[in-house]
C-alpha cells in the first residue's frame, strides 16, 4: 500500500514537472531561437517597406535617403530612418518632406512612424 502511494505521488511529480518545462523552454514555435536577419537585411526590409507606403509610391519627388541606423538593446532589432521629399497632397506647387522611422525586429516591421512637413 505505501509502495502504490509512492508510486502515485512520483508520478503526479514527474507530470507536473513536464507541463512546466515544457511552457518554460519553448517560445510557441518549438524553438528558442531568433530569426538571425543581418542589419544589410532589415535594412532592405525598411527601406522595401517605404517604397511601399501610398503616399510614397503617389507623391514622391526624391528617393528615399537613409539619414539614421539605431541599433535597439533587443537581438536582430533596428530602427531605420529614411527621408524623401514629395508633392504636396493639398497644395502641389508646395514640396514637403517626409521622415519615416521603421523599426524592424528579427526581419519583421513591427513599428513605424511616420511624419510630413513643409520642406521651407
Amino acid at each position: 500500500m505505501k509502495n502504490h502511494q509512492i508510486f502515485s505521488l512520483l508520478l503526479i511529480i514527474i507530470s507536473i514537472v513536464t507541463v512546466i518545462s515544457g511552457c518554460i523552454g519553448s517560445n510557441g514555435t518549438g524553438s528558442d531561437k531568433f530569426n538571425e536577419t543581418s542589419e544589410e537585411e532589415s535594412q532592405q526590409i525598411a527601406e522595401t517597406y517605404v517604397r511601399n507606403l501610398d503616399f510614397y509610391r503617389k507623391y514622391n519627388l526624391t528617393e528615399p535617403i537613409l539619414v539614421e541606423t539605431v541599433t535597439l538593446r533587443c537581438p536582430y532589432c533596428w530602427e531605420f530612418v529614411y527621408n524623401f521629399d514629395l508633392i504636396s497632397e493639398k497644395d502641389p506647387d508646395v514640396i514637403d518632406t517626409a521622415t519615416v522611422t521603421v523599426t524592424v525586429t528579427e526581419g519583421e516591421v513591427v513599428d513605424v512612424v511616420y511624419a510630413q512637413g513643409s520642406r521651407y
